[in-house]
């Protein structure tokens, strides 16, 4: 029965194998593939040559010579018969060109199916992309919105504040200028009265003098000396906002993270080890247990 082939030389068994010779079906290290191709009988053959080189599965068996004609199913691996005989005489056998039909068309059922699988997973993905991107130009919207709406109602309250400034600021300014008006007055007559009282220092007559003081002070009496008001004041005690209540005026962010999902694994088929001529026996893949069946 055919072996794997080593990837060290097989000839001197000490160096590495990398040169494969299709006709002897051996790996050859550099120094033994030059002699092999000074000998007359090989002078003639082909190396495939390289650290990776995967060497051509033959359809004769190198330990008989002779060719495969049956397939085993226990050992997954192609027989002669020779090899059916010694080593595979109780193992479940299928002539080696219906096994490589079926292997071939399960190959190409299996491939194709996980290409459509792969493909229906790359497209979910592509499209749950797509989707969870348009959410995210959506939250961002939302966001820019709400936020526009909170700028409005900041910018309108500013306004109304200052407005409400404004509005008091000229009403006062109007009161004192009132209040500063009449003031003004009351001070162009006490200006008057002292001019009337510097005209009479120049009056000879005693009489006319008495007269004209107690006109005078009688004027002055007469002026009514308005009272400051009391100013009005005005003060701003500002609110340091902190970052916990303006968080408190936004919606909540919630994500959901990408999770992977671990594929699950295929059960494995019980695989039948033995056959007579009634019964069949089977090992089971998980527990390894026999089972005979008829």
């Amino acid at each position: 029965m055919a072996q794997a082939a080593s990837k060290t030389c097989e000839i001197c068994v000490s160096s590495p194998g990398h040169n494969y010779c299709e006709q002897c079906d051996q790996l050859f290290c550099d120094g033994c593939k030059i002699s092999h191709l000074r000998t007359k009988m090989s002078k003639n053959h082909t190396f495939l040559s390289g650290p990776n080189i995967i060497p051509e599965v033959k359809l004769y068996c190198k330990e008989h010579d002779e060719n495969f004609i049956y397939y085993c199913i226990e050992c997954d691996t192609p027989v002669c018969k020779i090899c059916a005989i010694k080593n595979h005489r109780k193992h479940d056998l299928s002539e080696i060109k219906e096994s490589l039909e079926g292997i071939n068309a399960e190959g190409k059922t299996d491939i194709e199916t996980k290409i459509r699988k792969l493909q229906s997973k790359i497209a979910e993905i592509d499209q749950g992309t797509h989707a969870y991107q348009a959410d995210v130009k959506e939250v961002i919207q939302a966001i820019r919105e709400e936020g526009k709406g909170l700028k409005e109602m900041i910018d309108k309250k500013v306004e109304g504040l200052i407005n409400t400034v404004k509005e008091k600021d000229t009403k006062n300014v109007q009161t004192l200028q009132s209040f500063g008006e009449e003031i003004k007055i009351a001070l162009d007559n006490a200006k008057e009265q002292q001019k009337f009282y510097q005209d009479t220092q120049g009056i000879k007559d005693t009489t006319k003098i008495l007269q004209k003081l107690k006109q005078i002070k009688s004027q002055i009496d007469q002026i009514e000396e308005t009272k400051v008001p009391i100013m009005p004041s005005i003060k701003y005690d500002k609110k340091k906002a902190e970052e916990s209540e303006i968080e408190k005026l936004f919606g909540e962010l919630t994500f959901r993270e990408n999770v992977k999902i671990e594929a699950n694994l295929k059960p494995r088929k019980n695989v039948r080890v033995t056959t007579t001529a009634k019964q069949y026996r089977y090992r089971c893949a998980q527990c390894r247990t026999e089972i005979i069946s008829e």
